[in-house]
């Protein structure tokens, strides 16, 4: 094994390897490689490390923001409590969130097609309102963001309407709404 990568994999292709996120030629290529290099085989073991706190930082509700939807596979495997809830430009979706989940994911979904970052804006009456993201990046091939709330956060919410509304340079990608009804 060698010390020092002359040619290291990509931290995005690390991360993808470990969640189970690439095509199965890729995986293999990336085996092969780790399997005789030292410096990426530990790049590795620390991807896997930081997926361990990330798994306990969403069981205890301090996971926030948008993630990935290998990081969502991700922590569903690993046992997380997550509530998905899939909104189309124009739709109103009925939504609530119950004891026992650790996790609320709102996967947006969109026609992101000639843009590579997006900005996402909340409105409405909850403690959520005002927030924005900017440059945000998206995959026009997955077509859709997923934005990740802690359940208890969103259990503290009154019965309320949630207006998310997606923009890329300056064009309207779409206007979500989320009707959440309190438990």
């Amino acid at each position: 094994m060698t010390a020092v990568c002359l040619n290291p994999i990509a931290d995005e292709t690390v991360v993808d390897y470990w969640s189970g996120g690439l095509p199965a030629a890729e995986s293999e290529a990336v085996e092969e490689h780790v399997f005789s290099c030292a410096a990426c085989a530990a790049r590795l073991e620390a991807v896997a490390s930081i997926a361990i706190g990330i798994t306990a930082l969403a069981r205890q509700g301090r996971v926030s923001g948008i993630i990935t939807r290998a990081t969502l596979n991700q922590l569903q495997r690993d046992g997380v409590r997550v509530r998905v809830y899939a909104v189309a430009p124009g739709d109103v979706v009925p939504c609530a969130v119950f004891p026992d989940d650790d996790l609320v994911v709102t996967s947006i979904r969109g026609d992101f097609a000639g843009t590579d970052a997006i900005t996402l804006s909340v409105t409405g009456s909850t403690p959520m309102s005002g927030l924005v993201l900017d440059d945000v990046p998206v995959s026009v091939a997955e077509g859709e963001l997923l934005w990740a709330t802690p359940g208890s956060l969103i259990r503290q919410m009154p019965t309320s309407r949630v207006t998310l509304t997606v923009t890329a340079g300056g064009r309207r990608v779409g206007e979500y709404v989320l009707d959440h009804t309190a438990r």
